[in-house]
């Protein structure tokens, strides 16, 4: 009998796991998000896996355990023991409908006054900074960056600073 099953896969393989699974497996669910990340000393949006180095998988282990456990760029199931985990139903109907549109929307957290950010972009770069305040509007931000012993503030485009974790 087919269940859902989270697998571990290979770095950066998840496609390609993906793909593997495909070809035996009646679902394979790999949901997906937009993400900044840095290319070539830029901010860039990118699609990516929501859950990086997992997928969910509709599968009968009994009868394809050696197909999951040695699909290319599957790592392995994830499991309690020896036991592999088997995902509730209700898991994989939220992910399903939040993936129904296609790539998964995060929600951007909102910048604080006084909470601690860090510049991804421009000529500031890697410095960490105070949030103050928007500026007409969601699009631009003042910071407080502390440089060279002394207090700066400095204006932004919004998509330049990241709230510090």
């Amino acid at each position: 009998m087919a269940k859902w099953y989270l697998l571990r896969t290979k770095a950066q393989e998840e496609r390609r796991a993906h793909g593997s699974l495909s070809r035996f497996a009646p679902e394979v669910l790999l949901p997906l998000t937009k993400v900044r990340v840095r290319r070539w000393g830029q901010m860039v949006e990118s699609i990516a896996p929501l859950f990086p180095t997992y997928l969910f998988a509709l599968v009968d282990l009994e009868l394809h355990y050696g197909y999951v456990r040695y699909a290319r760029g599957v790592r392995g199931i994830v499991s309690f023991g020896a036991q592999p985990a088997v995902v509730s139903e209700w898991i994989i109907s939220e992910l399903k409908q939040r993936c129904s549109r296609g790539l998964v929307e995060l929600p951007r957290r909102p910048l604080l006054p006084k909470q601690g950010v860090m510049i991804t972009d421009g000529p500031f770069r890697e410095f960490e900074g105070i949030f103050e305040r928007h500026l007409s509007g969601p699009e631009r931000v003042a910071v407080l960056l502390s440089v060279m012993g002394c207090g700066a503030r400095v204006v932004l485009p919004a998509s330049m600073v990241e709230p510090l974790a």
